[in-house]
């Protein structure tokens, strides 16, 4: 891969750059009517020796993939999941060990002193290579400087059904039959009634009130009752592990009336490869047809015209809807990830049209011009991000840049 690396959190704490894109692991600024805050659910059930786990992705974009990287000499091969940038959102390997991350509150990592200063994203791939059990992750993590894990929480589950969660500073064991997780910190309730967060509660109240089936089908009826829909960070995919026998169920787009199966050892025979998730279902399938709308390069911003509809919101509304943030992860997704930066022009200049005060917004459509090789315009583009925060240094430093490269050309 790979690419799991220190912005493994924050749909994985994935930094902004220069007022640049918010790339999240589960973290998903849900948007407008109503407003919900984060998600992504994961549930763990252990029965007659069998663990499967089940996770729900919630994101913006329907560009899920899977990758597979064949082991080497005594490392484990792995099956990774995640979006176009190639982040890991989470992985299982052939030892039947696998982990999701959560985006969380601020939670501040105090024990650093003498810890190893190894990218989070290195670690992980250590992790998912060599080890079987989760006291394996625990005693290797806990030499580590988790800081990296302040707006972040890990989850692994090994085949025997114990699990880790990682909240910086702490890290606990558990072997219960059924466990529940989610954007909250099991260190920071008193019970599971204390979680605000209403998919949550819909899935707990399903699986406290069924006759529990350690099987594919029953977590993938559990998943669909934690998952997420009819929003702008809705569930993408699905996807239910059978950890004792490495087989791997997708649902697509929050519809569980279909679904794929994997086996993750056949599936490390074939050698090295990717495979886009939409790409493994029929045409005329829920999630496919989404999958075909949304990366549309004639009309870029579709779906988010259908959601605001004839909606009036104002420009501050927008701003604390995070939109902002949801324009520049789609445009910067056309830009970086689809190479079309055409596509990102048209969406971020959809986003001035309803945050024309934003000078983030603008700087990056200066960035989309600059790629493009459209001088004038993205000179334009970044003295209007520089009217807007005079502060803005990357638009200096890009006016003088693109006037240089515009020169060479000329010359």
């Amino acid at each position: 891969m790979t690419n799991v690396t220190n912005a493994t959190f924050n749909h994985q704490i994935r930094k902004v750059k220069m007022m640049k894109y918010l790339l999240t692991i589960c973290f998903s600024t849900i948007l407008l009517f109503p407003k919900t805050g984060t998600a992504c659910s994961m549930y763990k059930l252990t029965q007659n020796g069998r663990t499967i786990v089940g996770n729900n992705e919630d994101w913006t974009s329907p560009n899920g993939q899977f990758w597979f990287e064949v082991g080497k000499g005594k490392s484990y091969g792995i099956m990774y999941m995640g979006f176009l940038d190639n982040f890991a959102q989470g992985a299982i390997n052939e030892a039947g060990l696998m982990f999701d991350g959560f985006y969380e509150p601020y939670l501040e990592v105090k024990n650093v002193e003498g810890k190893l200063e190894i990218p989070i994203g290195d670690a992980i791939k250590k992790v998912m290579q060599t080890m079987s059990t989760v006291e394996e992750v625990q005693s290797y993590l806990n030499t580590i400087n988790l800081t990296i894990l302040e707006n972040g929480q890990l989850v692994f589950v090994d085949k025997s059904g114990t699990y880790l969660i990682i909240e910086g500073d702490k890290m606990f064991l558990g072997d219960e039959d059924e466990k529940t997780f989610s954007n909250f910190y099991y260190s920071q309730i008193n019970s599971l009634e204390d979680v605000m967060l209403p998919y949550f509660q819909k899935g707990r109240n399903f699986i406290e009130t069924t006759e529990k089936a350690g099987s594919l089908d029953y977590c993938g009826k559990a998943m669909e009752n934690f998952a997420q829909n009819g929003r702008i960070a809705p569930t993408q995919y699905t996807t239910i592990y059978d950890l004792n026998t490495l087989k791997i169920r997708v649902h697509l787009f929050h519809d569980y009336s279909d679904y794929i199966e994997l086996d993750l050892i056949s599936e490390l025979q074939k050698g090295n490869h990717r495979k886009m998730i939409a790409e493994l279902f029929p045409e005329n399938s829920k999630g496919y047809i989404h999958y075909k709308k949304y990366n549309n390069p004639e009309h870029p911003t579709l779906l988010l015209e259908e959601l605001i509809g004839n909606n009036e919101i104002t420009e501050q509304e927008f701003l604390n809807q995070g939109f902002n943030n949801i324009i520049n992860d789609l445009g910067y997704e056309w830009l970086n990830q689809i190479k079309n930066p055409e596509g990102a022009i048209k969406v971020f200049k959809y986003g001035l049209t309803l945050m024309p005060n934003n000078a983030n917004l603008y700087d990056s459509l200066g960035e989309a011009y600059f790629v493009s090789k459209e001088w004038d315009d993205a000179i334009v583009s970044y003295a209007k991000s520089l009217v807007l925060d005079p502060q803005n240094k990357n638009a200096i430093k890009m006016i003088a840049k693109v006037n240089k490269q515009r020169e060479m050309v000329t010359k």
